[in-house]
């Protein structure tokens, strides 16, 4: 049972000039979570988020996303939270620094409106592979440095479970849902990966130097935030960009657009419902 121990931390979302047509935070809470807990954002719409580690602390950007700084007592492994508001070129961005006493596991989800970033004692989480279809593996918390952020990840918020994914295809004509797209890079490699609501027929291929593209055939995509492209310059990884976008055809295809910093070496693997593309360092 998760039980909230801490009030709600209210945002007023007050923007000089034109009110921005981006998303707003609406408020944070703090909830115990088994083995740790959880700082839970609510949004007036989808959220970008991007995550990574600094020497004691987990830092969560919410990308073209409004909301007003402000602090929070830590609890459980968190010695405390700072929330920040930046602008990068006239664009605002949400900023969640979660302070640590010691290294941490942790995992950020988006579902809708919401992300949450769960922290959990280092090593005290374990992850089944069969989990992955709704769930990805924590990341382990590293010492980044500005300028070289290696471990990390990159998404969008996932599109809400369907009751039922045999009454979804019933309904959208057979189509498969691309309910999330997502990226995750260590020391070792770069993940970048599609979640489905089911099995879906795909092509993976190299196009000149500088491409991969992934096609997604009879697939739509349900959210429009998922449409939009992740820039993953920010991290020291051989993947630049990743560009999403629906064919129209006789039937759906969604096209995943990896554009490359360097060539290298990559494989394809079916997990669960998620397509992963794995890229070596």
């Amino acid at each position: 049972m998760v039980r909230s121990f801490a009030a709600v931390i209210p945002f007023v979302c007050a923007v000089a000039g034109a009110a921005h047509a981006g998303p707003k935070v609406n408020d944070v809470r703090l909830e115990t979570r088994e083995g740790g807990v959880a700082v839970v954002v609510a949004a007036s719409e989808p959220l970008t988020f991007q995550s990574w580690t600094t020497r004691g602390a987990v830092v969560v950007d919410l990308l073209e996303t409004e909301g007003t700084a402000g602090t929070r007592t830590g609890q459980g492994p968190l010695t405390g939270i700072d929330i920040t508001r930046h602008d990068a070129r006239g664009v605002p961005m949400t900023r969640l620094t979660l302070k640590t006493a010691s290294p941490q596991d942790y995992d950020v989800s988006a579902v809708g409106n919401t992300v949450t970033i769960a922290v959990f004692g280092k090593g005290t989480r374990t992850v089944d592979a069969s989990a992955l279809a709704t769930k990805s593996a924590p990341v382990l918390m590293a010492n980044n440095t500005a300028g070289s952020i290696v471990d990390g990840e990159l998404g969008r918020a996932t599109a809400p479970a369907v009751a039922s994914d045999a009454v979804y295809l019933a309904q959208a004509g057979g189509a498969r849902q691309m309910t999330y797209i997502g990226f995750k890079n260590n020391a070792a490699q770069s993940r970048v990966f599609v979640r489905l609501n089911d099995t879906a027929e795909f092509t993976v291929t190299k196009q000149g130097d500088n491409l991969v593209v992934l096609e997604l055939k009879n697939t739509t995509v349900p959210l429009r935030n998922n449409k939009n492209h992740l820039d993953t310059t920010f991290f020291d990884s051989p993947v630049k960009m990743i560009t999403p976008s629906e064919i129209e055809d006789a039937s759906p295809t969604v096209r995943v657009v990896i554009e490359m910093k360097t060539a290298v070496p990559f494989e394809t693997k079916v997990e669960g419902r998620e397509i992963a593309i794995y890229f070596k360092r």
